[in-house]
């Protein structure tokens, strides 16, 4: 006697349910839609457009885009820290297509996506930069060029060799300072971003260590430095900590550097580039240079920087002034209502309006 064995055939309903789930599973992406008040604190996967991108305006502000799909866009934002660490970062703007991976948090009553680590970010098509001795620079396009320096001398280590397995170790790097940050306070550090063409590093140094240094040895932006200092990390960051003054070389004490130093349009692309006088500041397209020049009338001081209020005698102008214009010698951090300054500023869009920013110390002409 044989059993029969019935064989119940699933339900369409259910198949239907298994198979979208399945297809959930294996896509992980969502639409910037999908991004709602319940998703913060999640990690989430978008991928679409890049659009108007804004680099860093300080070591404490983040590169930030608009991602944007067939859905709408969230604004994406990178510390430099890890913005600094994405190999491909030179390609990451408008335009690119990018997969990115992030944090969900909330700012400023918006959300946006937090990227945490390089690796979270893809860029489609993205080709890292042939090196060059120096780009010229186009005022309008709000693109940085690149800047190398000469192959390293004997003894230097580049950048990109320097890695957390090695904390502890001393070495000895030269690059460019890409920014030269004031503590902000009594406990911070003072710190310098240097840069050579392989990557950067952050040479870090408290206030006692700044007070034994000579004028000639405290660089700004876009000098030319040789530094030797231990390796530490700090929050997930490497630094360097030069451990006696003789441990910072620049070009007024070490003429060898001179040598390997860029051109002052390199330093900075606002020196080497055409300036409008401040009058055209109505008709300015963004990223225009604009030479600001007049008695100042008002300053209005933040933790980020300062704002000023310039009048030339028939008109005035508000120009947001960066601490990162401050460099190791800040002139401009101290000026006053009543003192007569001239500076290279930025024309920059933001929320459709039209405004000045100065963040070189290489672009704070004059103050007196």
């Amino acid at each position: 006697m044989y059993r029969r064995t019935f064989i119940t055939p699933i339900a369409p309903a259910i198949l239907i349910i298994f198979t979208v789930a399945l297809a959930s599973a294996q896509s992980s992406s969502l639409t910037t839609a999908q991004i709602a008040q319940d998703k913060v604190g999640q990690v989430v996967e978008l991928q679409g457009t890049v659009k108007s991108f804004q680099p860093s305006r300080s070591e404490r502000a983040p590169n930030s885009f608009k991602l944007e799909d067939s859905a709408g866009s969230i604004r994406v934002a990178i510390w430099p820290d890890v913005f600094s660490k994405i190999s491909q970062n030179a390609s990451l703007r408008d335009g690119a297509k990018v997969k990115v991976k992030g944090k969900v948090a909330e700012f400023r009553g918006a959300l946006e996506i937090h990227v945490n680590s390089p690796s979270d970010v893809q860029i489609e098509g993205g080709t890292t930069p042939a090196p060059a001795a120096s780009v010229s620079p186009n005022p309008a396009s709000g693109t940085q060029p690149v800047v190398t320096s000469a192959p390293p001398a004997a003894g230097i280590t580049p950048i990109a060799q320097i890695s957390n397995d090695k904390i502890g170790q001393k070495f000895t790097i030269q690059g460019t300072v890409s920014s030269a940050r004031r503590p902000s306070t009594e406990r911070a550090p003072y710190i310098l971003k240097v840069k050579d063409a392989t990557g950067s590093i952050d040479v870090v140094f408290w206030q006692d260590f700044a007070n034994k240094l000579s004028e000639a040895q405290k660089p700004n932006e876009g000098d030319v430095v040789r530094v030797t200092g231990t390796l530490g990390e700090y929050r997930g960051s490497l630094q360097l900590k030069p451990q006696s003054p003789a441990d910072i070389q620049t070009e007024k004490t070490n003429p060898e550097l001179k040598k390997a130093a860029p051109s002052a349009g390199a330093q900075n692309p606002q020196a080497g580039a055409t300036t409008a006088p401040a009058p055209d500041f109505s008709s300015a397209q963004e990223g225009t240079i604009l030479e600001v020049s007049g008695k100042v009338v008002k300053v209005e001081r933040s933790r980020l920087g300062q704002t000023l209020t310039i009048n030339d005698g028939k008109q005035s102008w508000e120009v947001i002034v960066w601490s990162t214009a401050s460099g190791l010698r800040p002139a401009i951090e101290r000026v006053r209502g009543g003192e007569d300054v001239t500076l290279r500023a930025k024309v920059h869009i933001v929320d459709g309006k039209k405004i000045l920013i100065v963040t070189s110390p290489e672009d704070v002409i004059y103050v007196g």
